[in-house]
């Protein structure tokens, strides 16, 4: 199984400190969920780890003919798409109130994920999105504003 993928299902960047939560009597919203930050935190610890998240890379298949094998400098609003389209997903067919566990092998869940692999054959992976990118003006390797990623996404 590809590493970045295993990472995922074990969450080994997940592992939440006992002061991640702010002390607020203040709310703590999560898209659209209201929690308190005195009497919910391991709800809100769940709800977060439950959250998809791609970030910077390097290492992967290159891009195209670039031979770029890191979005590091470059890739950041490609992930925070990414990041954007895999939790509409995940809300759409799993609903709000699922959430992540380390055994998670729920075939819904495991189907999205694969879509945003970096690999170029996965659907919404760095490699699409740059290569899409092109369509908008923007080469491989180039930051990529807010409008070009949701253009390229659509």
């Amino acid at each position: 199984m590809d590493m970045m993928f295993e990472a995922y299902l074990t969450h080994e960047s997940g592992h939440l400190e006992p002061d991640d939560i702010p002390h607020t009597k203040d709310p703590v919203w999560i898209l659209g969920k209201k929690y308190s930050a005195i009497y919910d935190v391991e709800m809100i610890r769940r709800d977060i780890r439950t959250k998809l998240w791609f970030t910077y890379r390097r290492g992967f298949v290159p891009i195209g003919d670039t031979g770029l094998t890191t979005d590091k400098g470059w890739g950041c609003m490609l992930r925070c798409g990414q990041m954007v389209l895999a939790q509409a997903l995940v809300h759409l067919h799993l609903g709000r109130e699922w959430n992540w566990h380390p055994e998670t092998r729920n075939s819904a869940y495991l189907k999205i994920l694969h879509m945003f692999e970096d690999r170029r054959a996965a659907a919404y992976s760095i490699h699409q999105i740059a290569l899409m990118g092109a369509s908008e003006g923007k080469d491989v390797g180039h930051w990529f504003g807010p409008n070009t990623v949701a253009q390229v996404l659509k």
